[in-house]
């Protein structure tokens, strides 16, 4: 008995749920008749219940745009205002259609902020990391002038925020954490009575770095959709050292090869370098997010090496190396997803 009465009692409030969607669906086709007739006074009553608990959410985007048309014609600004409002945030990416929507709302819509206050976001990606010698430094006379550095791969991942500054243009700044690791190759050289022997030293560079990006944005396109955009960015890179080895090699000499453990070289890297970012992206809405692909090029512009300290003991003693002063570039493929938040609001007006 108790089983039976549970499946009624289920099953009545299924139907009330049920019945329920098609009568909000009733009451906004009622509600566009109603408009339609001019019996304005009529549709807050008409779409308050709904409006509380009933509509979809493209039925609550009709029922406020109805009621934000009825408040124009009635003259009721202030309600007007809080009827657009409510139209923006149901709907963050709602658009109006200048050949179908009246006038009337096209101007009020266009006095409200309808852009993301900002968006935040998260972006990764591997590098090419492109290692370019400013000075050569050697430990034997032979080895000058046969440096050469080889580019290597890294890893780019980090958080993004965006702020709209004027017209196409926002401030991107990003924190990015960044491996970078690259190899130098240099000829080494041993002299006897009788013969030269040449050998060949390797350094491989591994390193953690910190960046702070200060990019500028600017939007080249966007549908009238606001599904897709692309857009270039250019600006100031500031990258602080986290961490610093290297892992030597050399071979060659007396028929033997010698491959040591990582060695902590600090000390003989700056703790800072600086570099411009430029960026080329696109940039794709589902849903309430967007989903980026960028091409990234970073131009180191200062020296990675201190010059004071270049020089490492264990480094030149065990392995004849040398650090060469050295500005660091990279090529970086990025993906990443931001999420915009929106504040709708009223413009303010700017008065002589």
């Amino acid at each position: 008995m108790k089983r039976v009465l549970f499946v009624i009692l289920f099953a009545g409030t299924w139907l009330q749920g049920y019945s329920q969607a098609p009568s909000c669906a009733q009451t906004l086709r009622l509600a566009r008749s109603t408009y339609e007739q001019g019996r304005l006074h009529e549709l807050e009553s008409i779409l308050n219940p709904c409006l509380a608990s009933g509509f979809t959410t493209e039925e609550k985007v009709e029922a406020y745009k109805l009621l934000t048309l009825t408040y124009i014609y009635l003259e009721e600004p202030k309600k007007a205002d809080e009827a657009m409002a409510k139209v923006l945030e149901t709907d963050h990416f709602f658009q109006i259609n200048p050949e179908i929507d009246p006038a009337e709302f096209v101007a009020l819509y266009n006095t409200f902020r309808t852009d993301p206050v900002y968006s935040v976001g998260f972006k990764f990606g591997p590098s090419v990391i492109l290692p370019a010698v400013v000075n050569d430094y050697y430990t034997a006379a032979d080895a000058a002038g046969t440096g050469k550095y080889a580019p290597g791969i890294g890893i780019q991942a980090g958080l993004t925020f965006e702020m709209k500054l004027f017209d196409k243009f926002s401030i991107a700044p990003e924190l990015i954490f960044a491996t970078r690791q690259y190899s130098e190759e240099s000829l080494l050289f041993s002299h006897d009575s009788t013969e030269t022997t040449e050998g060949l030293n390797e350094l491989v560079y591994k390193q953690q770095w910190l960046d702070l990006n200060a990019v500028v944005q600017y939007e080249i396109t966007r549908n009238k959709a606001n599904t897709f955009a692309t857009y270039v960015g250019l600006g100031p890179s500031a990258s602080y050292r986290l961490n610093q080895k290297s892992q030597l090699n050399t071979t060659g000499l007396s028929g033997s090869a010698v491959s040591g453990a990582d060695v902590d070289v600090t000390d003989s890297f700056k703790n800072f370098f600086f570099s411009v970012t430029a960026i080329a992206g696109l940039k794709y809405r589902i849903g309430e997010i967007f989903v980026h692909a960028e091409l990234r090029y970073q131009h180191g512009l200062t020296n990675i090496i201190n010059p004071e300290t270049r020089t490492n003991s264990e480094v030149v003693l065990d392995y004849a190396g040398q650090f060469n002063d050295t500005r660091l570039s990279s090529l970086t493929g990025a993906l990443g997803v931001s999420y915009p938040i929106f504040k709708p609001a009223k413009l303010k007006i700017k008065t002589k």
